[in-house]
Formats: structure tokens, sequence, C-alpha cells
């Protein structure tokens, strides 16, 4: 597993994942910083989402006819731009310009990462190679907002935006330099990587029956991480008058704790039946943000997110990611990731801006069960579309994939 193409990935998606989660949480200050309004200061976090969702469908077409890397290459790079137009420019709009700059990066950088990946994985081990390629990712994002903390403390919000500028000069350098043009599937390994890359009709794969309701989870997930998240800081700091520290615990527990059980969960995904993980998993995240409705006792909150959002997470993200590579074997790898890509965008763009609704209707807490509510209606939804389709990989998929191809 182990081979140069997955750890010159790996050590390029930890990078990348450690500027994003540096930069991610303190846009909002910096916009704040520029007097922008609070529908700009909106737009400075979602921006990106609007970007992401036209984009990721045709650079997963694309990439399944000319290869992955120029497209990773070209992600990772709109990055460093972004870094040094928010270091350089100091007006709201090219903080919400750059900031949707990043939502080509994010269409390009996931769904190719994890569709390279995919290409060098072995039928029967998708769990195991998705898993622990995910530690990267979690790993990355949890670190980001303790490094961007220590960095601010010590300097400035512009020095902030430099450092993730170079984190991305070194991930955009190591995939141009090292990562092979094409993925060679495992040795001893049934993968077919992209010298066998099918090219599907889109109405074959958009009515497939695992792509829909794979989609809906990863919407449903984003929503309520959208809503979420834009709000969390504010309600722990303003209701339960909680410090930034243990604001910072919570975001980061979650998504270390999640991040190091993804091997683990992915042997066991390889196992298992990967349909009933997934709403098991999606079931844990509703509950994880549910508790913040429930209670106002921050250890409980703290557990409810470590145990449900971040061990519940890894379960439907690994689950969900194995069923994935499966589905693209037959109808094109990148273009399935990239499905994903563009649900993941949906969610973020719908929830930032539904949970502002949701506060101005009710309050903050809501926002949080509603998040709950969505998760729920995403995990029958996947239910009932796939009852009756076996859910393992390999010939499991076929009549799924049959049934959508004769029409």
């Amino acid at each position: 597993m182990l081979s140069r193409p997955f750890l010159v990935l790996a050590l390029a998606m930890f990078s990348a994942t450690l500027g994003i989660g540096m930069v991610t949480p303190i846009l909002p200050v910096y916009a704040r910083s520029l007097g922008a309004s609070g529908t700009a200061v909106g737009l400075t976090f979602s921006s990106f989402a609007l970007t992401q969702v036209f984009i990721s469908p045709f650079s997963g077409r694309l990439a399944d006819r000319y290869g992955r890397k120029p497209f990773l290459v070209g992600g990772l790079a709109t990055y460093v731009v972004a870094a040094l137009g928010w270091g350089l420019t100091s007006d709201v709009g090219s903080a919400i310009f750059f900031r949707a700059v990043t939502g080509v990066g994010s269409a390009f950088i996931f769904a190719m990462s994890h569709a390279y990946i995919g290409d060098l994985a072995p039928r029967g081990r998708e769990g195991r190679y998705m898993g622990t390629f995910g530690i990267f990712d979690f790993l990355g994002f949890g670190a980001g907002p303790i490094v961007a903390g220590v960095i601010r403390d010590l300097t400035d919000l512009k020095t902030t935006f430099f450092a993730m500028g170079l984190l991305f000069v070194f991930s955009t350098g190591i995939v141009a330099l090292l990562l092979p043009p094409r993925a060679r599937p495992a040795s001893g390994g049934a993968g077919e990587g992209e010298r066998a890359v099918p090219f599907a009709p889109w109405r074959w794969i958009l009515l497939n029956p695992y792509v829909q309701s794979l989609f809906t989870v990863r919407a449903s997930l984003a929503f309520s991480m959208g809503a979420s998240f834009s709000f969390i800081a504010v309600y722990l700091e303003e209701d339960l008058l909680a410090t930034a520290t243990m604001v910072g615990l919570l975001l980061a527990a979650q998504q270390i704790t999640g991040g190091l059980l993804q091997p683990a969960i992915g042997a066991i995904a390889d196992r298992a039946g990967r349909r009933q993980l997934v709403a098991i998993g999606v079931l844990m995240v509703a509950a994880g943000y549910s508790t913040i409705w429930a209670t106002d006792r921050y250890t409980v909150i703290l557990a409810g997110f470590v145990i449900g959002v971040g061990i519940g997470g890894a379960l439907v993200n690994v689950s969900a990611a194995a069923l994935q590579v499966d589905l693209g074997r037959r109808l094109g790898m990148a273009t399935v990731m990239s499905m994903q890509s563009m649900a993941f965008a949906t969610g973020v763009l719908l929830g930032s801006l539904g949970g502002g609704f949701i506060v101005e209707l009710t309050d903050v807490a809501t926002v949080f069960l509603v998040a709950g509510g969505a998760l729920i209606a995403g995990a029958i939804f996947f239910l009932l579309r796939t009852a009756g389709r076996p859910a393992q990989p390999s010939a499991a998929m076929e009549p799924a994939l049959d049934e959508a191809a004769s029409g």
C-alpha cells in the first residue's frame, strides 16, 4: 500500500489540508477586520462552494479522459494564488474573489486525489486504501486551526496567509515532480487503474441508485457541517461562555479522533456491509450535532462531537469512499469522485445560507437540531434507495450498475 505514489500524494494532501485548515476559520475574522457586512462575511466562507458546484462534474469527466495529475497540480496551484491574494490585498471584494478561486482548487484536489488512490486500490481492499489515505485529510484539517492560532499570536493575519501559500507551494512541487502521471494498481491486486477507465454516459451515472444515494448522504453531511460550523464558535463562546481554547479543543478532538481511526474502520469496511456502516455513521453524526441543542454542558457536547461527529464521520467517509471506488471502476473514477465533490459544495452552500435563515427565525441552538434532522433524512433516503441491492464491492455493485445501464 505504501508505495511512492501513495506516499507522495498523502504528504501533499496533508500539507494542503493543513493549509486549508489554517485559513478557513480566520477568513471571517479577516473579513470583519476589513469592515465586511454580515452577508459579506458569509460569502468569504461559502463563495468557494459556488465555484466548486459548477466545476466539479466537468473536471471529473475531463480527468477520466486525460488523467488526474494535471488537475491535481492545477488545483494546488490555485491555492497559492489565493494565499498571495489574501496576503497582498486589503478589501472585502478581493477576499471574496480569492475565496471563490479556491473553489476551483477544491474541485480538483479532493476528487482527483481520491480518484488516484482509488485507481491504486486492489479489489477487496478499497476500505483500507481510502481509510489510510483519509488520515492525512483529517489530521491536516485538525492541526490547521492550532497552527494558525500560534502564527497569529506570534505575528498577524497576513503572515498566516503567506504560511498557507508556502505549504501549497510545497504540495504543488512534490506532486508535479514526484507523482507518476498514471496510477498503477498495487501488485497482486485486481484494480484497473487509469488504463481501463470507462467513459459511461451521464444517464447511466445520474440514474444509478448508489450514485444518487451517496450524493444525498454527502450533501446532508455537508449541509449539517455548513450550518453547524458557521455558528458553533459563536454559540459556545456567547451562550456557554466557552473560551477560544475550549472551542479549538472541540473542533480538533473530533477531527483528529476520526482521522486516527480511519485505517481500522477501512479494514472493517472491507469485511462488513458498507451500506449498513454508512447509515450507522450518519446517525452517529446526527446524534453528535444534536447534543448542542439537547444540553448546555460542554463536556457532554465535547463527547458528542468526538464520538458522534468524529468516529461517526470517519465511519461514513471510509465506507462511502470504498463504495465510490467500486462505482468508479464502472462509471469513471474521477467522475464519481467529482460528483461527491459537487455534493459537498452544494451541502456547504445550502447549510451556510440555511443556518443563517434558521438563526433569524429561531435561535442558534435550533441550527444544530435541524442539522441532525437533515442527516437522519439523508440516512433514510440512502437506505430506501439502496434497499434490496447488495452493498459489498465487486460483484455486489453489478446488479445496480447493470440496471442503470439498461435504463
